[in-house]
């Protein structure tokens, strides 16, 4: 089964059958069994049947989308650390309360970023993808933990001011900051559309991409307004209107990654 399939399937029931409760499984019996068993039906008919399967921007966005939280960049960071933890431990580790926590993590298990590990009555958020390696969740969920297990080397070339004199939280802060700002980028299906048609049709005035994209003027200029103050666009001025590419530099390595591994998606056929 290849991987957009498999995401396409979890992805649109996000948390519906993938969800946690709480720090343990439920006791009433078969549950959740009868819930995994659910799944890999769905799945399995998804992937024999010709229901047509979601555009990748749309799983690029939804994937992104889990990521683009603090809350979330924090569960990530200590599962990147410590490879598993049970809710309990997050909450207690986070200071967060543990509904909040079995909340996210329900978000990035049905999102493809973490995976659930289950021992006897008890559950494991794992630092680990459970699609294969094809799959965009899988690709950043493991780009994403090799960047978190040490912030320090991964933003010493962000351009960070006073690097040296902040402590490891204030470091990992920073990161998380940085990884959300890359994130939103992403997290609209219109500035996919539009990056994509830069990327692919290279320069491109507002009226091109009014036209081209189906999309208002005002629409066009405001996702413009975000993609140029993330880095990954700049305009120019073109007769008298603007023209608009894509940056020649992404502000930092992790927009760099952002955006690399959402155009190796667009390549695929």
């Amino acid at each position: 089964m290849d991987g957009i399939a498999e995401q396409a399937a979890v992805t649109i029931r996000a948390g519906g059958i993938t969800g946690w409760k709480g720090h343990r499984f439920r006791q009433d019996g078969l549950r959740a069994p009868m819930q995994e068993r659910r799944r890999k039906k769905m799945i399995a008919e998804l992937h024999n049947s010709a229901i047509i399967q979601p555009a990748m921007d749309e799983i690029i966005m939804l994937v992104v989308r889990a990521v683009a939280c603090m809350a979330r960049l924090r569960i990530l960071s200590r599962l990147a650390h410590k490879g598993e933890l049970a809710p309990t431990s997050l909450a207690r580790d986070l200071q967060m309360p543990l509904q909040l926590v079995c909340t996210h993590l329900r978000r990035l298990t049905a999102t493809g970023l973490i995976q659930r590990r289950r021992s006897g009555v008890w559950s494991y958020g794992v630092a680990r993808s459970p699609y294969g390696k094809g799959a965009f969740s899988s690709k950043l969920a493991a780009w994403l933990f090799e960047t978190l297990k040490d912030p320090t080397v991964a933003i010493k070339h962000c351009r960070v001011a006073q690097l040296r004199n902040l402590s490891a939280a204030q470091t990992e802060a920073q990161l998380h900051a940085i990884i959300f700002e890359a994130a939103t980028a992403f997290t609209n299906v219109r500035r996919l559309q539009i990056l994509r048609r830069l990327t692919q049709g290279g320069q491109a005035s507002v009226k091109t991409l009014t036209a081209g994209l189906r999309m208002s003027e005002s629409a066009v200029s405001r996702h413009m307004g975000k993609l140029i103050r993330r880095g990954y666009v700049a305009g120019m001025r073109s007769g008298h209107s603007f023209a608009y590419n894509l940056a020649k530099q992404c502000k930092t390595p992790v927009h760099d990654n952002f955006l690399k591994l959402v155009r190796a998606e667009w390549k695929k056929k």
